[in-house]
């Protein structure tokens, strides 16, 4: 993974079809992107690389020499009732992965999403100042699957954002055990956990259900990328 003039740059490996607008190669077959390393750390001062439900929501602010995203306002979570106000990562599906990025929130929530095919099937983690104990849709892993959100694990977690500093949060997630664990700064067992395979490829971002705040050092990696959401499993050893 290198950075050039403050742009991020991905390692990818290439094998099978196109994607991410890669040219073809002789031969008729075409480039499949198998594993993927992503940082961006906003100092570029462009959003090229995300894509936004609304783009005038969205700012990258600095701090001395560190830079991140901003959210600058709220909108209203969907009907049925699941959030909407996310960043994701444009033109990338990932199914077996590890996802972090450093989130400081205004409210009293933030949220990652993963495994995102459209907006009425996808799977978040809600990190929050609040244990599910205290607020049922708070703190957790939740999926959404065509109708209201659902919590399918944490509610006796300690929260993950107990205050208003940058915590690192890392999700990791393998598609052919079924697992999904969250991290919680520099913790080595995860906050959240579940065995959850109703979605198996798909993006990732950034955001809240209905609050604001920044997000900073984002980092992805993957062996499963380039997968089509919905798509057959590859196994574990393909190449």
């Amino acid at each position: 993974m290198r950075k050039l003039g403050g742009r991020v740059v991905l390692l990818i490996i290439l094998l099978g079809t196109t994607l991410l607008g890669l040219p073809a190669i002789p031969g008729g077959a075409n480039p499949v992107v198998r594993h993927i390393e992503l940082a961006e750390d906003f100092s570029s001062g462009l959003l090229d690389r995300w894509q936004f439900p609304y783009p005038e929501d969205w700012v990258i602010k600095s701090e001395g020499p560190l830079h991140f995203l901003h959210m600058l306002r709220n909108r209203e979570p969907l009907v049925p009732r699941r959030p909407v106000q996310f960043a994701r990562l444009k033109g990338i599906n990932v199914g077996s992965f590890t996802f972090q990025a450093q989130l400081r929130r205004e409210g009293r929530s933030l949220l990652m999403v993963f495994n995102y095919v459209d907006d009425l099937h996808f799977y978040y983690t809600h990190l929050s100042v609040d244990s599910g104990a205290k607020v049922e849709v708070h703190n957790g892993i939740f999926i959404v699957d065509g109708g209201p959100r659902r919590r399918i694990a944490g509610t006796e977690a300690a929260p993950v954002l107990p205050d208003q500093n940058w915590h690192k949060v890392r999700v990791q997630r393998d598609i052919h055990s079924g697992t999904i664990e969250v991290f919680a700064d520099a913790e080595t067992e995860p906050r959240f956990k579940v065995i959850d395979r109703t979605f198996n490829c798909g993006q990732v971002g950034l955001g809240s259900f209905d609050e604001t705040g920044d997000f900073a050092d984002v980092r992805l990696a993957s062996d499963d990328a380039g997968c089509q959401p919905g798509g057959v499993l590859r196994p574990a050893n393909a190449q």
